[in-house]
């Protein structure tokens, strides 16, 4: 069985992770791949210009109408069709099919057209340097799968060493230049290998890393009781939002130490844990964060100002909706009373956010001891 797995992970590096961080990765690395295979695109373009500049220098025209010529030139323009229909992806989320296309063509023919060149002049000379160079290059500098590099190397490959066996010359030669081949091109597979599941194993430690810290940041933020979001998100929110008309509400459940006295500490958890998701789950643009005891501090983000007395009458008919029963209460059931206020004008950045957060609060609360004094279960705007 361990066997079997060794294998797939052999052919399938990706098998290893999970369907979305495998696609994931193949993104990010076909990102790179991408960038990479650009710069061998550009340089290789410019030695086979150079070669072609030289060719018509020593021989005019016919220097350029050789099949071997006539090869690099080929080879150019599919560079040029490559660089620009490869597009320039500047994240993992940019890859498409076409980045992919593309670049599993352009890396297939790269080696083709070396092997067809190798094949009508560098055999002839004893040498497969042309293959070589590029095969080692694929092989070290581009991150590919082993199914991936057997598809594109096959066909070159299999031109090259048709070209070997067929080309006169003596049987060292011909030996020498085929050992070199299958050398070259099984050290290439072995370090594209190598290189492949080392950067596989950065990007997914890199992942793990990112997403602890996520998830941290996500708990830190988080009250450990109610489950919905703390002071510290309240001050974050307060502060990416700074061109924004808004209302504060301050909420209070009332009679919660009563609650706590006739049920316990643990039914008054539950009779909090009930409050703040029904004010969290309610219909609003804006957040809900718990502030302190039975205290929660909401934000709404106001588009009309007409509509937000009735809403917070709504919210505050809400919590009493839930029928959470109270018997040391003279409403019979859970209720809140709320201390709201609403700012209309558009601040500008401050020196300290908290200070102005702080000021809008005690208002807020000023509001709520006005609604306590007038019997609770009610609704009170602050007014200057």
């Amino acid at each position: 069985m361990k066997t079997l797995h060794s294998v797939i992970q052999t052919l399938n590096p990706y098998a290893a992770y999970e369907k979305t961080q495998s696609t994931r990765l193949r993104k990010t690395l076909m990102c790179d791949n991408v960038k990479r295979l650009k710069i061998i695109g550009i340089i290789g373009s410019s030695v086979n210009l150079l070669l072609l500049v030289l060719y018509y220098l020593d021989r005019g025209f016919s220097g350029l109408t050789t099949i071997e010529a006539t090869l690099r030139i080929c080879w150019i323009l599919a560079s040029i069709i490559y660089i620009i229909g490869v597009g320039s992806p500047h994240s993992p989320e940019a890859i498409k099919k076409r980045q992919f296309i593309f670049f599993y063509g352009a890396t297939g023919l790269c080696l083709l057209f070396a092997s067809l060149i190798t094949a009508v002049l560098s055999v002839e000379q004893g040498s497969t340097f042309l293959y070589l160079i590029n095969i080692l290059l694929i092989g070290s500098f581009l991150y590919l799968s082993l199914p991936e590099m057997i598809c594109i190397i096959a066909p070159s490959f299999l031109v090259l060493v048709l070209s070997i066996l067929f080309t006169p010359g003596s049987i060292l030669l011909v030996q020498g230049n085929f050992v070199n081949v299958i050398a070259s091109t099984a050290f290439a597979v072995v370090i594209a290998q190598t290189i492949l599941t080392s950067k596989l194993t950065q990007l997914a430690s890199t992942q793990t890393i990112l997403d602890q810290k996520k998830e941290l940041e996500y708990l830190i933020n988080l009250d450990g009781l109610t489950r919905i979001p703390n002071r510290r998100k309240l001050e974050s929110y307060y502060s990416d939002h700074p061109h924004t008309s808004f209302a504060l509400l301050m909420v209070d459940i009332d009679y919660f130490k009563n609650y706590n006295d006739t049920y316990g500490h643990l039914q008054g958890d539950q009779c909090l844990i009930q409050v703040a998701q029904c004010l969290s789950h309610y219909p609003f643009e804006g957040l809900t964060t718990r502030y302190g005891g039975e205290e929660f501090v909401t934000i709404i983000i106001l588009a009309d100002l007409e509509c937000i007395t009735p809403l917070v009458e709504a919210i505050r008919q809400s919590i009493q909706d839930l029928q959470i029963r109270h018997e040391a209460s003279p409403f019979g059931v859970v209720t809140v009373s709320i201390g709201y206020v609403v700012t209309e004008t558009r601040r500008e950045n401050h020196s300290n956010e908290t200070t102005v957060l702080e000021d809008f609060i005690l208002k807020a609360d000023q509001a709520l001891y006005q609604a306590k004094e007038n019997g609770r279960n009610q609704i009170k705007l602050y007014q200057e």
